[in-house]
């Protein structure tokens, strides 16, 4: 046990309710000029460090008093051996603050990345034979050439960077169409995948952590970038070589055209 230095008489043992003097501007005007151990005895022991291997629960008043008054001390000045050093005030973090283990598996996947802030581009595709892309029916896409004042007809996709399996030539992305609750998504009809516009919910979507179906791997190549379904690997967002015929999702079989133009759209 180390003996802390006495104050004046007006200053009563230390305790959390009779510490305002501590927090003064100046500090108590009369204080000893040395540190002694218990030991070496001091006839006026009013103020005492003690060390206990016991935890207690402290307020948050009494610990910062406690740093104050070690404060204070570092301003005496010290005529004997043992002094306070930086780490002398990690011994007493254990008796004050209580470690707690957090658990990894407490955590949910979903709650991890459901605030990250989602990254987006809004851009036009064409094919390699200029084909754009329009909305034939409420939930189809078709391509098709188009020219002077038709030209607006083709879509705006609003193309979200998402969780999934990154790689130097792979980024997962979703794409929607601007302005409206539909995305791209890839689903298993009749024994083959098939591309389709889904209908969402515009209060979930769109999110980080897209479901598989959503997630497309683009890859650009050169000027050119395809997209390659994540739920069916090796199968691509395609267009026939007829005019007019429905965007779709094909196995890269040569016949479908698979490489894209990409042109990026102000929001």
């Amino acid at each position: 046990m180390a003996t802390v230095p006495e104050l004046n008489g007006e200053v009563t043992a230390f305790h959390s309710d009779e510490n305002d003097l501590f927090f003064e501007g100046d500090g108590p005007q009369k204080m000893k000029s040395c540190f002694q151990t218990l030991d070496l005895g001091c006839p006026d022991e009013s103020i005492q460090l003690q060390i206990s291997q016991q935890h207690f629960n402290k307020s948050f008043r009494q610990v910062v008093s406690l740093f104050v008054a070690v404060e204070k001390l570092w301003n005496i000045p010290v005529a004997c051996p043992w002094t306070f050093q930086d780490e002398d005030l990690g011994t007493f973090f254990p008796f004050i603050f209580e470690e707690e283990h957090i658990l990894s598996d407490s955590w949910d996947d979903e709650q991890l990345v459901c605030d990250v802030a989602i990254r987006q581009l809004h851009c036009r595709l064409r094919d390699e034979q200029q084909k754009c892309l329009v909305l034939s029916d409420p939930c189809e896409l078709k391509a098709l050439h188009l020219n002077g004042e038709n030209i607006n007809q083709q879509v705006v996709f609003s193309m979200s960077f998402v969780h999934g399996e990154t790689s130097i030539n792979k980024i997962p992305v979703a794409l929607g169409l601007k302005g409206k609750n539909l995305y791209l998504s890839c689903v298993m009809k009749d024994g083959k995948p098939t591309l389709q516009l889904e209908s969402v919910d515009p209060k979930q979507y769109p999110k980080k952590k897209m479901e598989k179906r959503f997630v497309f791997n683009k890859t650009e190549i050169k000027s050119k970038v395809e997209f390659e379904s994540a739920q069916f690997p090796n199968w691509y967002i395609s267009t026939s070589q007829a005019e007019h015929k429905p965007v779709f999702l094909g196995n890269n079989s040569g016949q479908d055209i698979v490489d894209f133009t990409m042109e990026s759209v102000s929001s």
